[in-house]
């Protein structure tokens, strides 16, 4: 919602920007083209939706290359610099930021504003790759998607009954559903809210998502000290029970080792008593 109210863009989305693609070279071709504009006829250049969405397919490549020289490490190192650079431009923007701007500077300064969506739109990409790859078990943003897998798998509850992990997929898409239209919501009351058009309200998105992608790698694959630590705090946890078990066992083992010797040494003897009789 922010993003659509301060660039009349969406920076988490395609198929959006695509439409409004299209709109947008159609106003071009035609000014006096009534086409129910939501915007109030401040229609974007054509050219500035294309760039959104070039920047979008960046961050999409930019995780299938860093996923190929970083395997299992690709989302959490690369979503570092993408989160940095979306903090740091919000901290600009909240900077920056001034209530009526009329002069020559400020259409310049206006013109700078619309193309802060570049250093956002990135990460976006980054992460529907990085869900479509299999990160954070489900797509995030993709509300269509969850609508159509709701809707298949109650219809086959009613007529087939539904797997443990059908019902869980089930779980997941309501709660995805819920929390963006509850972060919609949250939007639209901030930028209401906010008197400088919500500048600052977009400061935790980039490290809670670069923070988000390194817990998952790292717990889905810990690091070398990670496992140590970890094996060092199983070793810690085991029973006195358990040491006198283990500690009984290797006694057994040794008498076991013993008694078998001694077996071994008197069926020695015995094919010596019985070479002296021959």
């Amino acid at each position: 919602v922010i993003s659509f109210a301060r660039w009349s863009v969406f920076a988490t989305m395609c198929t959006g920007n695509f439409i409004l693609l299209g709109r947008a070279i159609m106003q071009h071709v035609n000014d006096h083209a009534k086409l129910g504009d939501p915007f109030k006829g401040a229609t974007m250049h054509a050219g500035f939706y294309a760039m959104v969405i070039m920047a979008w397919s960046c961050g999409a490549a930019a995780f299938q290359w860093s996923e190929y020289k970083f395997p299992g490490r690709g989302a959490s190192i690369l979503s570092i610099p993408f989160g940095s650079l979306m903090l740091l431009v919000e901290i600009a923007l909240l900077a920056s930021h001034s209530s009526a701007i009329d002069n020559q500077s400020g259409v310049v300064q206006n013109h700078l504003h619309s193309l802060t969506i570049v250093a956002y739109a990135p990460m976006f990409g980054f992460e529907w790759a990085a869900c479509a790859a299999g990160r954070l078990a489900t797509n995030t943003a993709a509300a269509s998607g969850h609508i159509l897998a709701i809707s298949t798998l109650s219809v086959k509850r009613c007529t087939k009954g539904l797997t443990a992990a059908e019902t869980v997929k089930i779980q997941m898409g309501l709660g995805i559903l819920a929390g963006n239209l509850l972060g919609a919501i949250l939007g639209a009351l901030v930028f209401l809210l906010m008197p400088t058009g919500a500048h600052g309200a977009l400061l935790p998105l980039g490290p809670v998502l670069a923070i988000l992608f390194w817990l998952h790698d790292h717990l889905a694959k810990p690091l070398s000290w990670v496992k140590a630590v970890q094996r060092r705090h199983r070793t810690s946890k085991k029973s006195p029970r358990e040491d006198l078990e283990n500690t009984n066992a290797g006694v057994s083992d040794a008498n076991a080792i013993d008694s078998d010797e001694d077996d071994d040494d008197a069926d020695d003897d015995s094919d010596d008593d019985e070479e002296m009789c021959k």
